[in-house]
């Protein structure tokens, strides 16, 4: 969809913003966000700030990148991360700039209510196109705890449904970790003794239950009998069940999800997120189709006109996408030689602590590990490999000495292509919440993609209500 002014675009709220990128993908599919809100301050200051370099002056941009880097998080930065930080953002004085009509409220989204969420945004209820965002996800990915929503964290998801419920947008876009369909998770029933039926109920409800509890006070759905119990079942994906069956009965949307890999739409990154989107008024809506897909896959062909006929071209590696024309410290690459590497992170045996820039996408970048991504560009010592998988042998790093090996740190810009961001975008806060805010975001292209798909419907649902 073309871009347009933001008068005529469709109004987005953005929960859970974070550094925008989902926000930014959604922008460019024709969105305009009008309300942002994260409870971390450094988040709010990276959009806030990328908003006033946009349109600066020569000279104002020198005044403004001078007061940036008297901040704390710039105190211990050498001359050289200096420049080279003038040097990355200095070109987005001249770039569109986005988030630029939102309100940026910083906190708890359980302290914000819905009216001043619509009060900071200049909106009515039902005025909203979209409700946007991802809840903090650590309760359900592989890397946590994988716990379920019964944990704070987890329970963020019902601040979500509130805000849907009482906005009535014409649609939502729920994004998080892929885990959440697979997550084992304890899930409650409302069973009828009368005809069997059984229900998932509200989760208020199930924040009531214990063991000991009565059965419910209602009546069953498909027969209106009042004989009903409670039964609590461990279910694969069960956290999705509660999040969806809460959206519908709650919230009255009909919903559909899916998990997207950012690499099969063109970003030089292999990162699987789950999408829920729903809509109000029962909108037919199609995912959008893949353009990229593993060239080692049967079935894959190249083809020049891919983009014209459906055809699938092959995963952007992380070569053609920053360091085929080389590196900022260590000049040109050896592809055969050069690796990708998670400095002093221990993995099980079977999972890779180096890549080869080549031949894939990047490892997902998650906001842990995004911080201690490198380039080796001599490789990694075998050795140096075998201690930080050792621990499934029952040793860990700290049991050998340890095996020098020349590295660097990848920077933010190369960070930010990695998840399709600018690599011009300003990022606020010290080194590891830069990290975590990169990590943490969604791709924008991925985004824009889904936003591509929501903004098809809406305009397919408009055309249809003419005739």
């Amino acid at each position: 969809m073309p871009e347009t002014d933001s008068e005529y675009q469709y109004p987005l709220v953005s929960l859970f913003t974070g550094a925008g990128g989902l926000d930014i993908g959604l922008e460019k599919a024709g969105f305009n966000t009008v309300f942002a809100n994260d409870n971390k301050d450094w988040a709010c200051e990276t959009i806030k700030r990328n908003r006033r370099l946009s349109g600066l002056t020569k000279q104002e941009f020198g005044n403004w990148f001078n007061k940036q880097i008297q901040q704390r998080c710039h105190k211990y930065a050498s001359d050289e991360e200096i420049e080279n930080l003038r040097r990355r953002v200095e070109p987005s004085r001249k770039n569109k700039s986005f988030l630029n009509d939102a309100n940026v409220v910083q906190g708890d989204i359980s302290d914000i209510s819905s009216q001043q969420i619509m009060d900071a945004a200049g909106i009515e209820v039902g005025e909203a196109s979209v409700v946007a965002g991802g809840p903090p996800c650590q309760s359900f990915s592989r890397s946590g705890d994988r716990e379920s929503v019964e944990v704070d964290k987890g329970q963020l998801f019902v601040e979500f449904v509130r805000v849907v419920d009482d906005l009535e947008p014409s649609w939502f876009i729920f994004e998080n970790v892929k885990g959440l369909e697979t997550a084992k998770t304890d899930v409650l029933y409302e069973v009828c003794l009368n005809c069997g039926n059984q229900e998932i109920p509200l989760f208020a409800k199930r924040q009531e239950w214990t063991p000991e509890a009565s059965p419910p006070s209602s009546t069953c759905s498909t027969c209106g009998s009042n004989k009903l119990e409670w039964e609590l079942e461990e279910e694969k994906g069960g956290s999705l069940k509660i999040i969806i069956n809460e959206f519908e009965k709650r919230a009255g949307y009909d919903c559909q999800y899916k998990v997207l890999n950012a690499a099969n739409f063109g970003a030089p990154q292999k990162r699987k997120r789950l999408f829920i989107v729903g809509s109000e008024d029962g909108s037919d809506f199609s995912w959008p189709s893949p353009t990229h897909m593993d060239p080692n896959k049967n079935g894959f062909q190249v083809d020049a006109f891919a983009s014209s006929n459906g055809a699938r071209r092959p995963w952007v590696t992380m070569w053609d996408a920053i360091w085929k024309d080389g590196h900022f410290k260590y000049g040109e690459l050896d592809p055969d030689v050069a690796r990708l590497w998670v400095r002093n992170v221990v993995r099980p045996k079977d999972e890779p602590v180096t890549w080869r820039l080549d031949k894939r996408p990047s490892p997902t970048v998650g906001a842990h590990q995004a911080a201690k991504l490198s380039i080796a560009p001599n490789g990694v010592p075998e050795k140096q490999i075998e201690r930080q998988q050792w621990h499934t042998k029952g040793n860990r790093q700290g049991d050998t000495p340890p095996v020098e090996v020349e590295y660097e740190f990848l920077s933010d810009g190369e960070l930010l292509m990695l998840q399709t961001f600018s690599q011009n975008r300003y990022l606020y806060g010290t080194r590891m919440q830069r990290a975590k805010q990169i990590g943490n975001a969604v791709p924008p292209l991925l985004g824009e993609v889904v936003g591509e798909a929501v903004a098809e419907a809406m305009e397919t649902r408009k055309a249809s209500s003419y005739c």
